[in-house]
């Protein structure tokens, strides 16, 4: 069980996937389509969830899945170099506050999607490929005054109501 958790949470923690309308095969490398989870609730049953990442999907346009503290806080430390520290700390506010006053707990996961006016290659305009990346282990913005990189939508998720097990989900 340890283990397949783990590797849940690492594929989702690198999860990334086109943001075109449709979702088709890469040259170079494999799509996620669909992906199912066994999820841990608070009272320690499982519960077991898809999520599908095809066009028309809530999740189509899903940059990356975080799954853990050590995720939220890797986020945020990347968000607050490139979009400042509220960006970051938005991230953290995210993961750690219930979406509601009487959600029955936190998120599970964040889920990152591209910015409302962002374009279909919005995240290769955040960074200069011309000038160094990195001075002292941090991103530096290289763009003029007044003119800042779009920042992603950040969204809890799977916290906001108790899941009534329908169709192919189960309580273990």
């Amino acid at each position: 069980m340890l283990k397949k958790s783990l590797t849940l949470c690492l594929t989702c923690l690198a999860l990334s996937t086109s943001t075109v309308s449709a979702l088709e095969p890469l040259k170079d490398r494999a799509v996620i389509q669909y992906m199912n989870a066994d999820i841990l609730l608070p009272d320690n049953s499982t519960l077991n969830v898809d999520m599908s990442f095809d066009c028309g999907s809530d999740f189509a346009k899903t940059a990356m899945i975080v799954t853990s503290e050590a995720g939220a806080y890797l986020l945020a430390n990347a968000f607050s170099n490139i979009y400042g520290p509220a960006a970051g700390q938005r991230v953290l506010d995210t993961w750690n506050t219930k979406t509601s006053e009487n959600d029955p707990r936190k998120p599970t996961f964040l889920v990152i999607t591209p910015p409302p006016e962002g374009t279909e290659n919005w995240y290769k305009s955040t960074i200069s490929k011309g000038d160094k990346k990195m001075l002292n282990n941090r991103v530096q913005m290289l763009t003029g005054e007044g003119d800042h990189a779009p920042e992603p939508m950040i969204m809890g998720v799977c916290g906001s109501r108790d899941h009534v097990p329908t169709g192919q989900q189960l309580i273990h």
